[in-house]
């Protein structure tokens, strides 16, 4: 499982966050959110301390990660079978 955070200065932190989350899509590994784009402003450590509200969802998104994690124990310790998996087909739509 995974989850994207990103930090910034002023702006585009939400494609970084587009593309990390992607990444872990197509690898097929649970994603964890939280309440906004998981992400901090600042130019320093002090300045990120400052953002009140990605603070919040940084605290918000490690609760719920928690609680994942914890679930996904919990389905271990009752036989909860993982989903299966197939072999990866490739399809190419270019033909000579």
């Amino acid at each position: 499982m995974g989850a994207a955070v990103v930090s910034c200065r002023r702006g585009g932190a939400s494609a970084a966050f587009d593309q990390i989350n992607k990444y872990f899509m197509m690898n097929n590994m649970p994603v964890v959110s939280s309440q906004y784009w998981n992400q901090v402003h600042g130019m320093t450590p002090e300045e990120v301390m400052q953002d009140l509200e990605g603070l919040q969802t940084m605290r918000i998104l490690a609760n719920n990660m928690a609680w994942l994690l914890k679930s996904v124990e919990a389905g271990r310790n009752t036989n909860v079978p993982m989903p299966q998996t197939e072999d990866r087909m490739f399809t190419n739509f270019i033909h000579e």
